[in-house]
């Protein structure tokens, strides 16, 4: 509890980044997950589906490390980071926003059809709304595995939380480990209400129904 008094302003400043490399590839991974999950056709789908499971098999440091041979960025730095955690949360969220879309009703698409929507005017007006929640369900899980990967990134250069792991288990000042792991948890807990408040927002109907 010392340590993380006496170094308040180290923490508040890895958090910050610390939240820049997870919500930066959140947000990025959730559209493209969405796009991808519309606009793939049913008969691709296994095959999309096998290959993002594959890339979410990968462990995150040995992505991490792979993309500079990859794509040429440099080996240390955000860049590998970013670009690795939106593949991760691009992997997670399909599974979810295929079934979310999946799981709208067919009478309900149907009669938007019927009153002459056109098909973007369908997904952001009819389709998009009506699959939030589950949506919003795995963000949240996604979430929660982001902001716990990014932790790995100190090994590659990124000053966030990671690195009060990285340097109180070499210092042995495991006081400072634990300030870490405190953190973290908070943030996700944070992060993860946020977008729960985000979902009830965005669906005042389940509310209403509710009542």
């Amino acid at each position: 509890m010392n340590w993380a008094l006496n170094n308040i302003e180290l923490i508040v400043k890895l958090t910050l980044t610390h939240l820049f490399v997870s919500l930066v590839p959140l947000a990025l991974g959730f559209v493209l997950a969405v796009v991808l999950a519309r606009i793939t056709p049913a008969s691709f789908a296994p095959a999309v589906t096998s290959a993002f499971g594959a890339i979410y098999a990968i462990p995150s440091l040995a992505l991490f490390v792979s993309l500079p041979a990859l794509i040429g960025t440099d080996f240390l730095g955000p860049t590998n980071v970013l670009i690795a955690l939106t593949f991760y949360v691009i992997s997670s969220m399909f599974f979810s926003a295929r079934d979310a879309f999946a799981s709208l009703p067919a009478a309900t698409v149907e009669f938007a059809r019927a009153q002459g929507l056109s098909v973007s005017q369908r997904f952001f007006f009819v389709e998009l709304p009506l699959a939030i929640p589950g949506l919003i369900a795995g963000a949240r899980i996604a979430a929660a595995s982001t902001i716990s990967m990014a932790s790995i990134g100190a090994v590659v250069g990124v000053r966030n939380l990671g690195y009060l792991f990285l340097d109180g288990f070499q210092r042995r000042i495991f006081d400072e480990v634990f300030a870490g792991l405190i953190a973290i948890f908070v943030i996700a807990i944070i992060v993860d209400i946020s977008l729960w408040l985000l979902g009830r927002a965005l669906t005042p109907w389940h509310r209403s129904s509710r009542v």
